[in-house]
């Protein structure tokens, strides 16, 4: 039985790691964790290292889970003959500088994390991507093609359990996130403002936000010089909840951000909506059509639109019809590429030497 450790001061509840593990144990593989919390380097490294003697000797793979790049050095010193996977799942450069705009492009701060990006990235036998135009940007950065290998996002299996979505009023238009700039969520304000004005004729509907994050303040200032009636902001939700946020959800929102990154990837959100059966209206990108046929398996609007979004959700909001269409053809393709079963069976396919290569 091949044995993969995960290593590094991760976070075992995130969700890209949830369906790894759920999926790596469905396909026969033993899991095992090398884990520390403290997160500085001097403190964060010797807890690693004794993680590692205790429970990863035995191991066959390391793999480094999302947003761990600083723990690929260790890592590499420790690997031996064993396969070293990194799932960096963004670049650290292209989130702080051209997502976030945290630090500006060019001065010291910004050459530093893309270094770490570079150098982290170097040092992996396999880096995976959530998608071929995400896996770009790392080949941009340095990967060879030959070591990149697409393994899309997914959703667990509480969201491919959800129910059908209620039936009683209002429609319920639903954002469940991390307020990243990403997400676009002004732009959902913005739309928001539009059925507001353009309400008569339309069924009962309401829109709500659900979470908190680096946009919020923004966003609540917004719906607030707005005026509108229809949009609630709900707060921080556990994440054990969002199965249950989004089984009262009649459509779900995925991201609607400006950045070439929004059209790189494919979030959470979007598999999870798509999982849970509801519709889903989302961002158009080269990442997502990798995946999805929109019009088929979700609604794809052009990214910071609210004019679009805003046609988009007066259909969805109108038909009932056309809201079960979309969510039983994307829960079924959710099924065919992102179960944990599929994530499973493409992290065997990565360790073992198989996985689909764009050479």
């Amino acid at each position: 039985m091949t044995r993969v450790c995960f290593f590094g001061a991760y976070d075992p509840d995130y969700p890209r790691n949830r369906v790894f593990r759920q999926g790596l144990a469905r396909a026969g593989i033993e899991l095992s964790e090398a884990r520390a919390e403290e997160r500085r380097a001097v403190f964060r490294y010797p807890s690693l290292l004794l993680a590692f003697t205790r429970v990863a000797r035995a191991s066959d793979v390391l793999l480094v889970p999302a947003f761990r790049h600083k723990d690929m050095p260790l890592a590499s010193w420790l690997k031996g003959r064993r396969l070293l996977v990194f799932d960096p799942l963004v670049s650290r450069h292209d989130t702080l500088v051209h997502d976030w705009a945290i630090h500006a492009e060019g001065p010291a701060q910004a050459r530093w994390n893309q270094g770490i990006d570079r150098w982290a990235l170097s040092l992996a036998d396999r880096v995976l991507c959530d998608t071929w135009a995400h896996g770009r940007l790392y080949e941009v950065l340095g990967v060879p093609t030959n070591r990149l290998c697409r393994v899309p996002v997914g959703a667990e299996d509480e969201f491919f359990r959800i129910g059908d979505p209620p039936a009683e009023s209002p429609v319920r238009v639903v954002y469940l996130g991390g307020f990243l700039p990403l997400h676009g969520v002004p732009t959902v304000i913005e739309a928001a403002a539009r059925l507001e004005r353009e309400a008569q004729g339309l069924p009962n509907f309401s829109i709500e936000l659900v979470g908190e994050g680096i946009e919020l303040e923004r966003a609540r200032g917004l719906a607030a010089r707005c005026g509108l009636r229809r949009i609630a902001f709900r707060g921080p939700c556990p994440y054990r909840e969002a199965p249950r946020v989004l089984g009262e959800a009649h459509v779900v929102l995925g991201a609607f951000g400006a950045t070439a990154k929004a059209g790189r990837v494919i979030p959470h959100k979007v598999y999870q909506g798509l999982a849970a059966g509801r519709a889903v209206v989302t961002g158009d990108g080269s990442g997502l059509r990798e995946m999805f046929e929109p019009g088929t398996h979700l609604v794809a609007v052009r990214r910071d639109c609210a004019d679009g979004l805003a046609q988009a959700l007066k259909q969805l909001i109108s038909s009932p019809e056309r809201r079960a269409t979309l969510g039983a053809r994307g829960r079924e393709r959710a099924t065919e590429i992102g179960s944990p079963e599929r994530i499973g069976q493409e992290l065997k396919r990565v360790i073992e030497g198989h996985a689909e290569s764009r050479v």
